[in-house]
Order: C-alpha cells, then sequence, then structure tokens
C-alpha cells in the first residue's frame, strides 16, 4: 500500500471542474449562452479559441501588459461574474482586469487588478455588479514570475440563472490518497484534474482520499477509464477516524455509456474525513480503473445536472463523441509539386498550340506519346510543352485561387485513358519521391506502414441529367472523389463515390487484384455544396474508410485479398465522373484542402538476414533442384552444450534450440506475419546482430523495440521469444493442437495424455535484464514478460520483470489466467507490479526463474545469490486447463509490454541458462 501526498489546489477560491461549468436553467431562467467568436490582442501560437476547448491543457498566452483576449456572446446578455483558470495557476498569480461592452468600442471595467490565488490550475469565479454586454474582455497584467498572460478556460456567467458555487474559505480537497494496490497507475492520478489518467487495480481493490478534517460530504463524483465501453461496479464507504467504516453507497455501477463525469448522491449528507471507493470490477472484468474521483458537498461544489446521468444525457454525449469523430487531416498539405493532372481532351487538341509551326502529329510522335492520348500536365516543366502544373495553371479543367483546387469535367464528350469508360479531371499521386520527368511508376508505394489521403471539399456543380454509359437511360450523379490505385491492375483498390443527396457515400472495392468488385456504404452528404470530408486509409491490416460520419474498415485476408499486399499503389484525387461522358452538364468541386500521410511499415528495420541451408553444417544438395526440400534431419540431434555459453559461438552452439523457433518483431518478406525463425535454422545457427545475438560473454542476447509487428491480431505488443517446439524438426507434425508438438498437464483426459508430446514440465532459465522501457504511459513503462506457458488461447502463467525511470532495481512477478473465468491473479516474487520493491532486482544483477508445472499445481521460483529463494505455489485446479483439448508450451525471452512509449525504445534481456524437460504419459 502506497501513500500519496497531493497539492492543495485551491485555498480560498471553488474548485470547479470542467465539466462543471455547464450552464443550467434550474433556478428558473435561461442559462447564458456560449460565446459566439473569440479574438486576441495576439499570441504565441496557444490561440484564444483555446480557452473555449474544455481542456485544462491548452491555453491562449501572450507576452506583455495589457495583452488581451475579447469573447463575442453575440447579443446582449445579462452577466455578474467569469470564471477564469489560469496557466501554471497553482505555482504563481496572474494579474488582469475585467472589461464589457456593448458595441465593442466603448469599454467598461467591471473587475481591476484582480489577482488569480495562486493556489490552483480548475477555474476561480471572480464577482462584479450586474451588467448586460455583448463582450467580455480579459486583460492581462503578467503574473508573479514573468510578464506572460495564459488563461485555459474562461466562462461568462451570471449567477442568478446559472450555476455558481458559494465562494467559501474551505473547500473539499484531499491532501493525501492511498490504495490497496495498483498496477503502475497509482491512486495519486484520481485527481490530477487529468481525464487521460486512472487508478486501476485488479480484484476487489480500494482508493481512499483523505481530506484532512471532518466535513461534510453528499455525493461523490467519478469518471472511469473506457467508462462509455462497459460499467463499472463498486460501493463507497465514508469515515472520520480511518478505522470505523460506514457505507454510504452499496453496489452502484457507472452507466457504461459516458466518458463525463458521473454523480452519485449519498441517501443524506454525512461528516467524515476519509472517502473510500471500493471496486468491484466491470462488465469485462475484474479491473478497477478510474479516471478522477472526488467527494462532494453540493451546497460548496458545483453539482451540475448533467453528472446525473439520464437517457437525454446519454444522447447528448453520444452527439459529441460523433461530432469528435470527425475527420481530421494528418499528414502535410500536399502541394501540386506532388501530383500529375489528367484532363479529359486529347494531347492534340490541348496542346496544338503550343507547337505552332510544327507538324502536329510527326511532334507528338518524337515525343513518344499519342495525339489521341488524354493530355497530362506535369510538375517540373515536365509536360509535353514544357510547362508545369502549379498554381499558375489555369484551364476549363482545373485552376487554383485562394478557396483552393478546382476541378471542372464536362459531360460534353472527351477522352479518357487506356481501359477507361469514362473521362476525368483528376490528379494521380507522384510522391515526393518522384523526380522531375521520371517515370511515374517508379514512385509508387507499397503495402505496410501507413498510407493516408484526406481531403475537404465541396461539389459545385452537379450534372441535371447524367447517363448511364448507354448514352440513354438516366443515372445518379455519380462521382469518383478519391481512389487507391495499383501499378498494372485494371481493378482499383478503393473508389469513393458520391452518388446524389440521398444517398450515402459508396466505396467500390476489388476484393482481389482481379476485377472482383463490391461496395461498402458511408454516411449521407445531404448538401456537397457545403464542405465536407472524407478518408481512404491502407494500414498493414486493411483498408479504412471515412465519410458522412461512418467509419468502415475491411481486413486483408477477410474482405481483402492477401495478394493486395504483393502490389504497389498510388492515390488518385479529383474528378472522375461515372456517367455517360456526353451527358450534358458538368461536376465542378474545389478542393479547399488535400492532404497525404505516409508512413513506414513499423516492422521494417533491422538487418535482413536470410534463412538459407548452411553446406557446412547440413546436406543441402536437394535445394539446387527444390528449394523448399526438406535438408534437415528430423528429428533434430541436440548439440553438445558446453557447461557455460562461449564468446563467439552461435546461439545454436551454445543452447540446445532444437525444440524451439524464434518470435522476431519484423516483417521483411511482407507476408503481413512476423519473421518466424523454425528450429531447423537455428539449429543450424541462425542469429539476428541486433534481435538475437550471442553476447560478448557468451550468453543470449533479446532484444525488443516498441516499435515492430505483433504476432497476431490480439497481440498489442512487439516480442523477440522463443516457442517451444517439441517435434523437434518433424515438421510434419503441426505447430497447435494436442498433438507430438505440444504439452499437457498429467491431470488432463486420457485421450490427451495419450496424442500429447509430453506431459508437464519444468522451464529453467538464468538471465540478466540488460534494459527496461523508460518512456510511454505510467502502467507500461519498464515492463515486460521474461517466460510464459501458453496454452490454445490462455496463458497459466505470464513472468513479469519491471522496473520504473526512477527506481535502482526492478521486481519480478506473474500472472496466473483463469481460463473459466478469464481473470488475472497476479502473484509477487521480488515485489510487484508496480515496479517498486526494497530489494529489487538492478539491471545487470544475474539471477534464475524456475516454473514447474505437475498436474494441477504450478510453482514458481526466483533465485538470487545471497537470497532466499522467493516462491509461488498455484492451485490451478480450478483454472481449466485440464480440461480436454487443452496443450500447453514454454515460451522464453522478451515480450514488451509497453507500446505508448518512443518507438526506438527498448526491453532487452542476456540469458545464460534456458532448459525444458518434461515427463512421459506411463499408461497404467
Amino acid at each position: 500500500m502506497k501513500h500519496y501526498k497531493l497539492k492543495q489546489y485551491l485555498a480560498t477560491s471553488i474548485v470547479v471542474a470542467l465539466a462543471g461549468c455547464a450552464m443550467t436553467d434550474d433556478m428558473g431562467g435561461i442559462p447564458t449562452p456560449l460565446p459566439l467568436a473569440v479574438t486576441a490582442s495576439s499570441h504565441d501560437g496557444n490561440i484564444p479559441q483555446h480557452t473555449l476547448d474544455e481542456d485544462l491543457k491548452t491555453r491562449w498566452s501572450a507576452n506583455g501588459l495589457g495583452e488581451s483576449v475579447t469573447y463575442d456572446y453575440g447579443k446582449q446578455v445579462n452577466f455578474n461574474a467569469v470564471k477564469v483558470a489560469f496557466y501554471k495557476g497553482d505555482k504563481r498569480s496572474s494579474k488582469f482586469d475585467i472589461e464589457v461592452s456593448t458595441d465593442g468600442s466603448n469599454w467598461t471595467k467591471v473587475v481591476e487588478q484582480a489577482d488569480s490565488s495562486g493556489k490552483g490550475t480548475t477555474l476561480e469565479r471572480f464577482d462584479f455588479a450586474d451588467v448586460t454586454a455583448q463582450y467580455i474582455k480579459f486583460v492581462g497584467f503578467g503574473n508573479t514570475s514573468n510578464k506572460w498572460n495564459s488563461i485555459t478556460e474562461f466562462v461568462g456567467v451570471n449567477c442568478k440563472v446559472d450555476q455558481c458555487a458559494q465562494i467559501l474559505e474551505e473547500v473539499l480537497v484531499p491532501v493525501a490518497v492511498e490504495s490497496s494496490e495498483h498496477d503502475g497507475n497509482g491512486p495519486e492520478r484520481l485527481y490530477d484534474n487529468d481525464t487521460k489518467t486512472r487508478w486501476s487495480a485488479n480484484g476487489e481493490s480500494w482508493a481512499t482520499l483523505d481530506y484532512g478534517k471532518v466535513t461534510t460530504f453528499d455525493a461523490v463524483r467519478a469518471t472511469f477509464h473506457k467508462g462509455n465501453e462497459r460499467s463499472t461496479k463498486f460501493n463507497i464507504e465514508v469515515s472520520k477516524d480511518g478505522k470505523t467504516w460506514q457505507e454510504v453507497i452499496v453496489d452502484a455501477t457507472s452507466s457504461g455509456e459516458v466518458l463525463t463525469y458521473e454523480r452519485f448522491e449519498f441517501k443524506k449528507p454525512v461528516q467524515a474525513r476519509y472517502i473510500k471507493y471500493v471496486g468491484k470490477g466491470n462488465t469485462k472484468n475484474t479491473w478497477n480503473s478510474v479516471t478522477e474521483l472526488a467527494g462532494l458537498n453540493c451546497a460548496v461544489n458545483d453539482c451540475p445536472v448533467e453528472h446525473i446521468i439520464t437517457a437525454d444525457v446519454i444522447t447528448a454525449a453520444k452527439a459529441k463523441a460523433e461530432k469528435a469523430k470527425a475527420i481530421k487531416h494528418v499528414g502535410k498539405v500536399t502541394t501540386l509539386d506532388n501530383w500529375k493532372l489528367t484532363v479529359p481532351a486529347t494531347n492534340e487538341s490541348f496542346y496544338a498550340s503550343s507547337v505552332t509551326g510544327k507538324d502536329a502529329g510527326a511532334y507528338f510522335t518524337l515525343q513518344g506519346t499519342k495525339g489521341d492520348s488524354a493530355a497530362e500536365i506535369l510538375p517540373g516543366n515536365c509536360s509535353l510543352d514544357k510547362s508545369s502544373l502549379n498554381t499558375d495553371v489555369k484551364n476549363p479543367y482545373f485552376w487554383a485561387d485562394a478557396k483552393g483546387w478546382h476541378f471542372r469535367t464536362p459531360l460534353v464528350g472527351g477522352t479518357t485513358t487506356p481501359n477507361s469508360t469514362y473521362i476525368r479531371s483528376e490528379l494521380r499521386e507522384l510522391g515526393n519521391k518522384w523526380k522531375p520527368c521520371d517515370e511515374s511508376p517508379k514512385v509508387n508505394w507499397g503495402y505496410g506502414g501507413d498510407h493516408i489521403l484526406t481531403a475537404t471539399l465541396t461539389l459545385d456543380e452537379i450534372p441535371a441529367n447524367p447517363l448511364k454509359k448507354d448514352g440513354k437511360t438516366p443515372d445518379a450523379p455519380k462521382v469518383v472523389l478519391g481512389q487507391i490505385h495499383a501499378k498494372d491492375v485494371h481493378a482499383a483498390t478503393v473508389k469513393l463515390l458520391w452518388e446524389g443527396a440521398d444517398k450515402p457515400v459508396r466505396v467500390i472495392l476489388n476484393k482481389s487484384t482481379e476485377k472482383s468488385a463490391f461496395s461498402v456504404k458511408l454516411g449521407k452528404v445531404s448538401d456537397p455544396s457545403k464542405p465536407w470530408s472524407y478518408m481512404i486509409k491502407m494500414t498493414d491490416k486493411g483498408i479504412e474508410l471515412a465519410a458522412g460520419g461512418v467509419n468502415k474498415t475491411l481486413t486483408f485476408g477477410k474482405e481483402l485479398d492477401n495478394a493486395w499486399k504483393k502490389e504497389k499503389f498510388y492515390f488518385k484525387a479529383g474528378l472522375y465522373p461515372q456517367v455517360y461522358k456526353s451527358s450534358g452538364g458538368a461536376f465542378e468541386a474545389t478542393f479547399s484542402k488535400l492532404s497525404i500521410l505516409h508512413t513506414e511499415r513499423p516492422g521494417d528495420f533491422g538487418t535482413v538476414v536470410p534463412l538459407i541451408c548452411d553446406p557446412v553444417v547440413s546436406d543441402c544438395s536437394c535445394v539446387a533442384t527444390n528449394p523448399d526440400c526438406q535438408w534437415w534431419t528430423s528429428p533434430l540431434t541436440s548439440p553438445t552444450i558446453p557447461a557455460k555459453p562461449l564468446p563467439g559461438n552461435k546461439p545454436g552452439q551454445n543452447f540446445d534450440l532444437t525444440t524451439w523457433y524464434l518470435s522476431q518483431p519484423f516483417d521483411h518478406d511482407n507476408n503481413g506475419k512476423p519473421d518466424d525463425v523454425q528450429e531447423w535454422h537455428l539449429n543450424q545457427g541462425y542469429e539476428h546482430p541486433e534481435h538475437f545475438f550471442t553476447a560478448a560473454d557468451g550468453g543470449l542476447t533479446f532484444k525488443s523495440f516498441i516499435k515492430g509487428v505483433r504476432t497476431s491480431k490480439n497481440t498489442k505488443y512487439v516480442r523477440t521469444e522463443l516457442r517451444e517446439m517439441l517435434r523437434k524438426g518433424d515438421a510434419s507434425i503441426g505447430t497447435q493442437g494436442v498433438n507430438k508438438n505440444n504439452w499437457v498437464f498429467s491431470s488432463s483426459p486420457k485421450a490427451d495424455l495419450e496424442a500429447a508430446a509430453a506431459i508437464d514440465g519444468v522451464l529453467e532459465a538464468t538471465l540478466k535484464i540488460d534494459h527496461t522501457t523508460t518512456t510511454g504511459e505510467l502502467g507500461q513503462v519498464g515492463r515486460f514478460i521474461i517466460g510464459q506457458i501458453h496454452d490454445k488461447d490462455d496463458e497459466p502463467i505470464r513472468l513479469y520483470y519491471r522496473k520504473l525511470p526512477n527506481r535502482d532495481t526492478g521486481t519480478v512477478y506473474f500472472a496466473h489466467e483463469n481460463t473459466l473465468e478469464g481473470s488475472d491473479k497476479f502473484f509477487e516474487l521480488v515485489g510487484g507490479m508496480t515496479g517498486e520493491s526494497d530489494d529489487g532486482i538492478a539491471l545487470g544483477e544475474v539471477f534464475s526463474y524456475r516454473i514447474e508445472v505437475v498436474g494441477n499445481t504450478m510453482t514458481v521460483t526466483v533465485m538470487r545469490d545471497g537470497k532466499p529463494d522467493a516462491v509461488q505455489v498455484v492451485d490451478m485446479s480450478k483454472s481449466g486447463y485440464d480440461k480436454g483439448g487443452r496443450y500447453m508450451y514454454f515460451k522464453a525471452g522478451v515480450y514488451n509490454q509497453n507500446n505508448s512509449g518512443a518507438p526506438e525504445d527498448y526491453v532487452q534481456a542476456t540469458f545464460y541458462k534456458i532448459k525444458t524437460s518434461h515427463s512421459k504419459y506411463q499408461p497404467k
């Protein structure tokens, strides 16, 4: 149990959380509106709009005396106070005036040379006489540290109709907090005014707020981690002395619908110093994760009605969440240097005037193109007439101005590209690596990483009577506005279409590289003349699409064939009508913003080490005629292992790796999976210079970055880890199932005992920890797995090492998963999951562990020189691993448990012993 001191946020001003600032009319009047606009005299990049975004982490900042922010409410409003939150408001006091105006020209001071408390970062209220105004101005005069003016939030209020907390000498602010346990997300995070941090603990556990003295409480307010995905169950207890406790809320449940504050009221006010939250898990698992917690006295603290979660509150929260899902541009706004443009005119008609005096037909033949082909305009003076695609270009099909890039496709005939029925005024991506006048295919991008096209546009003209390609049948006004196209493949991977105000945006995809089209529907864009956006994204997993407030994901290996992973691609954007080219009228669009982001696959790093047959070690003669032949003897012959690992040896010479394969954190063969190394290559001496190699002292070093390829869709983290393979090179035996590759508990059914390669088992390892992660979320930093037993789906044991950046030593503990309950139970060996121990294991300190399973009993031991063994025995009889079909295998290495830190951060351990042993089933 850890005791934490908290800052005293405010001493003389009311603490008001942002979620408590919403205006209400529960006092019988019309609530004060929010301002319609905000401007500032200047700023340093921290813009004045940040003071209205309900986020205490953003701010307006300007340097100098008299710098100001002005709020325009759009009409005359009654005010008698303002609430202001100050940047670094708990470390310094800020001086300011408040002025009001009815016309924005003539101003009256209502607060003069006021000082903030200097003791809090949340909203403070400043009262003045009743006024009527359209404008409120905050005028800053620096702070006690410097001349900067920085405020994080601002609210104008009328306390006759709005909810305004009393300003009291004492407010409800805890002075300390403690908890029964935590996973590194400590209890001090319950009161840090940040809903992105949390206290987390597994199983029945508690956290207590100490308010320093007995006072009155009538409610608690809380926010919950993943509070819109699951409902959390808990009790609230109170105490005057921290010894005798009274339950005031029993079996309460959060809504499971919102991430905002939820208030839970007591039946009557109570006198207490301590408030204890007793967690009972949630609807998904047994974890308790609370992001903020506070005791309330609603006579003192703001208690907005929207903190009582009703159907209306949920509806409003969902609407806000939908708004938050609005498409955001990522990456850099692209320039015309990255595109070439195709227009619906022939080369001869488009460029003829530029070749005056020459025979047009001979000219185009000389340039290696056809005069009747669709004309292209390229950047870098690479067009046929040596012109360049840039913002100076103006023709009937494309022009640029302050509003954006304009595309127009007249439906009066026109020329199209090979293999296409329809005409277009459309950009084709060239990319940042394109060199002037280079061939387009040289700059296409391949599968892997993230590739994102985001566009904001308006449709300014739509043909009145579009026709199908037969030129007779009426059709919807279909137009493709964005694509992913593949090189040398007739079928586009993605085509995003708008097809009318009454229809959803539709995306046509091809399941395979052949013509195998299907479509998905996104949201409607009923008024395309107003700005709207779409997003097309390819990731390692598949295609993500968004438009009209709807997102869809298509997965490689499911909706999309894995064959796409071998292709090269490029984006297209503009107007590509899917109607008869002589329908009459035209499509016209303005793209006000077009962004592209390309990031390499996270797994594309490190040295490529080819897997080949080494003729020095094996007879490779069959490989010359059949590369897929089995050139190794099976079962593999175990090597003679030296008494201690020797420098200069290959890993397979120092350790018996004939019963292991290696998972690596990269995917150089582009098959969407980590580059695994099977037992026959390990036995031959495979090593990787960065991730799996013999150290200078002979040990076997495993290294795993935060970046990298995961082993499965259910895995969040990256590993360099051995997986036990009892088949010893017999490739005819599968890796999964109760078979001769895996082992089972001796308490398993007889059929499994007979089918498995072995029963029960022991894994013994000696190692030292070289490095742990030092960046990332507090709950993840410094932790990784150094040994496991894995079964069909779950883990009887995950053995962890964890060291925090501010600690000299780390801890070793393990989790046992109950497969029947789907829950984890954690056991301490040398300290626990917090990473804090007074007798921990330092980096570079050699230690050993032993995992032994006999029937349903698992014994886990950590051994250190000069220290008593740390032992935990687990009864697994009610965990479900002795049921039919459950098969086991050991794992050893480094399995990073951090995906929030810097990509280059890593974990590393060096092993000096990795040994397994098993029993054979003996029928009675």
